[in-house]
């Protein structure tokens, strides 16, 4: 069976289904052995993505000439930061940055005293 169809695993959706209080279960250790075989599986399929993703780009370097393949990895390590600004701009030009900024200081820490 592959890590893929262990992680929607039965028994922890019975488990939780079963629970009459969210967080609260009678079997805490059926719950966390569930969750312990949960969390194994998705590390399995995270590392096979990983080894996945690297023997790829190992055939894509073989396969481009050294100039390309230079260019290549410039561009892969610059697409996350690009994308990461390109959001932060959008969440300012929406609004949502306020939004959170506002929501977040509104839960945390003690109450303000009313003047």
């Amino acid at each position: 069976m592959y890590a893929q169809e262990k992680v929607a695993d039965e028994p922890l959706v019975l488990l939780a289904y079963n629970c009459k209080i969210v967080g609260e279960s009678s079997q805490g250790e059926t719950v966390d052995e569930a969750m312990d075989s949960h969390a194994l599986e998705m590390y399995k399929i995270l590392m096979e993505a990983d080894k996945l993703r690297l023997d790829i780009l190992k055939h894509m370097i073989d396969i481009l000439t050294p100039l390309q393949a230079v260019e290549l990895l410039v561009a892969l390590k610059k697409l996350p930061l690009c994308l990461h600004e390109w959001s932060k701009r959008r969440d300012i030009q929406m609004g949502i940055t306020q939004l959170l900024n506002t929501q977040i200081s509104s839960t945390s820490g003690p109450p303000e005293p009313e003047p």
